[in-house]
């Protein structure tokens, strides 16, 4: 068994990539996503990897699968009908929110959706204090007449979720027990299991946001783990979760929200893999796929993660990788607004219709349509030729619906289009150096996704970068960091004592552990196999947000409690630019993370082909068409030279090198574009 395959699902294309051990031979391939049903082209795409490559389903040990079944749920409000039980005079905290305003003078601004419909909420009489002391006894009579009339309303699940519950769970405990008595088969969450930490409307949302996402993706992974059964695949599948690891289904769906960005983080492990292999210290990922850019960043070779983030304007707070999305990719439907002025995504044509140049049905133009128009893409050749027959229709639409209106030639309509979406790229990559007073030039862009490479030379030049990382099968990049991510599981508490207490936080880091160890039992592991690693939140007394701060030391002391203080004031400098050494500082809440290494990818050998050139082509730049050598990706040779402008195509992806931007292929197969 020395076969490995990685699934990464987009919203346009499915990527599968599959490794063999034993020959060090890596294959890949694509085939559309099927939306709604997502699962069925990754099953079509796991059948097309293994008869391409003749693989003997037996061989196949790991199988690891990005998927945006979660995030799609979110994004699109599908979600299922829902309960909530709360504290009395709480009923409405989903829609009061906190004080987090997107426009601080607009009064008119849409609110985030509230999720729950005020009618499946119901308050019950108890409260805690803000030391987890009981107040007011909980009323079991009002909890069991909520729980009845949520049953009567047929919900297909109820989120419990108290004040102070991340200190004492007692109340919410209570309210299941009740839900199960009168219901055993109505499923149920509390918070304080799903996001035991502070700030109620977040904690609440949290919930809420994992149950809607475990119903929806639980029957997702139980047809996919049918298929694979059905298959000869004798594998547990393994699913990417946000924070940059890998977990099993029954973790995947009980910490479902944890699947939000499970694509985009695969991509962040691949971007991390290729600078380390490359000796570069800070890269930043640029993954440009069919429907939306994702930005990660790597600093000092290690990914940058966040315990915060947001999707549909809602707070997600669960481990992820600190990833940044823009709704501009290859298949962002290009348009002109009411002002006349042109507009790039975020409406795309996705995998069906798809770009006009699919020739698919498709009508509306699109960034890849306006490639095509410039030459960049080869109808003959992208995608196995399946865009030849569509390629003039493409240009017809693209020039009544987009050049016409802007009184430009198709040439220069397509260039502006092209230089809308870089804008956009270029915002989110300002957001994630200069806002945190970082320079963008001390990185390299690591490009990839179908789009990416097409797209970065420009992108690079804008953030004023000394050079651009092509790895290698750069169009299915995602789905080879799902054979690189470990095994990785997090666990989180609010900190009981708000000044630093080494002996309260080593208490709670032991009980942690504890969990850890108990949950990576579950998958196979011994303790001796995990790596357990401690963090806290810290901020200064009176502040409203913290910091995560990594534990200055592999065990709590009063040393190494008092040296990660001193960090977290080196951070808040860096961060803020200035820090207060002398103020008081409160814990906020305690993360340990284990994790289980991945066997590594052995070095792959890169064989050139007798000729890499394959043709030349008119391809148009700013001043014009000018002609431009097409290499084929498999006749690169290690060392090899290239001058831009040059065009590099491969299977699922084309790289573009401007004029006066230089190339050399790596010892790795790596080709590091110097602008």
């Amino acid at each position: 068994m020395t076969v490995r395959i990685g699934v990464d699902t987009g919203g346009t294309f499915t990527d599968v990539v599959l490794y063999d051990a034993a020959t060090g031979e890596i294959h890949i391939t694509k085939t559309p996503s099927t939306p709604p049903n997502f699962d069925e082209g990754v099953l079509t795409g796991i059948d097309k990897i293994l008869e391409k490559t003749d693989t003997d389903p037996s061989t196949v040990s790991f199988l690891s699968h990005g998927t945006t079944v979660g995030t799609n749920a979110v994004l699109e409000g599908d979600i299922p009908d829902l309960g909530l039980i709360t504290n009395e005079g709480l009923r409405d905290v989903l829609e009061i929110g906190d004080q987090t305003r997107p426009e601080l003078y607009n009064l008119q601004v849409d609110k985030p959706p509230a999720l729950i419909p005020r009618r499946l909420r119901r308050e019950v009489p108890g409260r805690l204090d803000s030391a987890g002391e009981i107040i007011d006894p909980l009323d079991e009579t009002q909890a069991r007449a909520a729980a009845e009339s949520l049953a009567e309303a047929d919900v297909d699940s109820i989120v419990v979720s108290c004040l102070f519950s991340y200190l004492e769970d007692d109340h919410e405990q209570r309210i299941g027990e009740i839900i199960e008595r009168v219901d055993s088969e109505l499923d149920y969450a509390l918070s304080s299991a799903v996001y035991p930490e502070r700030r109620e409307y977040d904690r609440t949302v949290t919930t809420v946001l994992n149950e809607a996402v475990k119903i929806r993706i639980q029957d997702y992974l139980d047809r996919l783990d049918t298929g694979i059964v059905d298959r000869d695949l004798d594998v547990p599948l393994t699913v990417m979760h946000s924070g940059g690891g890998i977990f099993g289904t029954t973790q995947a769906t009980e910490f479902a929200i944890r699947t939000v960005l499970s694509g985009p983080a695969a991509g962040a492990v691949a971007t991390r893999d290729v600078c380390q292999t490359e000796a570069l210290g800070n890269v930043i990922g640029l993954d440009m796929g069919g429907t939306s850019t994702d930005v990660s960043v790597v600093e000092d070779g290690d990914i940058v993660r966040s315990t915060e983030g947001e999707i549909n304007d809602l707070p997600i707070n669960t481990p992820m990788i600190d990833i940044h999305t823009v709704g501009a990719g290859g298949g962002s439907i290009v348009w002109i607004d009411e002002g006349d002025g042109l507009r790039v995504g975020p409406q795309s044509a996705g995998a069906d219709p798809g770009p006009i140049c699919y020739d698919r049905g498709g009508t509306e133009p699109t960034v890849t349509d306006a490639n095509l128009v410039l030459g960049r893409i080869d109808p003959d050749a992208f995608l196995e030729g399946n865009m030849s027959t569509a390629a003039q229709r493409a240009r017809d639409r693209f020039r009544t619906e987009i050049a016409d209106p802007l009184g430009e030639s198709l040439e220069k309509a397509a260039m502006s289009v092209l230089k809308v979406a870089n804008a956009k790229m270029s915002r989110q990559i300002r957001k994630v150096t200069v806002e945190r007073g970082q320079d963008p030039a001390s990185f390299s862009l690591a490009a990839f996704g179908g789009a990416g490479p097409l797209q970065a030379a420009a992108v690079g030049w804008q953030m004023e970068m000394d050079s651009i990382v092509l790895p290698q099968s750069p169009g299915v990049f995602s789905a080879r960091g799902l054979l690189l991510a470990d095994i990785r599981l997090d666990e989180s508490q609010a900190s009981h004592s708000t000044r630093p207490d080494a002996e309260i936080a080593r208490s709670q880091f032991d009980s942690m552990e504890a969990t850890l160890v108990d949950r990576f039992d579950e998958q196979g592991f011994e303790r001796d196999e995990v790596d357990i690693e401690h963090a806290i939140d810290v901020r200064y007394e009176g502040q409203s947000y913290e910091r995560t701060v990594a534990l200055a030391g592999e065990t709590v002391t009063e040393e190494t409690l008092a040296a990660t203080v001193e960090w977290f004031h080196d951070v808040h400098e860096q961060l803020y630019g200035y820090s207060m050494p002398d103020e008081p500082v409160e814990l906020v809440a305690l993360r340990s993370t284990g994790t289980v290494e991945t066997a590594p990818l052995e070095a792959q050998s890169v064989d050139a082909d007798a000729d890499a050139v394959r043709t030349e082509r008119d391809v148009y730049f700013e001043g014009g068409f000018r002609a431009t050598p097409i290499y084929r990706r498999s006749g690169l040779s290690i060392g090899q030279r290239l001058e831009g402008p040059a065009i590099i195509e491969e299977p699922g992806c084309t790289s573009l090198l401007p004029p006066e931007t230089t190339a050399n292929v790596t010892d790795n197969g790596n080709v590091i574009v110097t602008l």
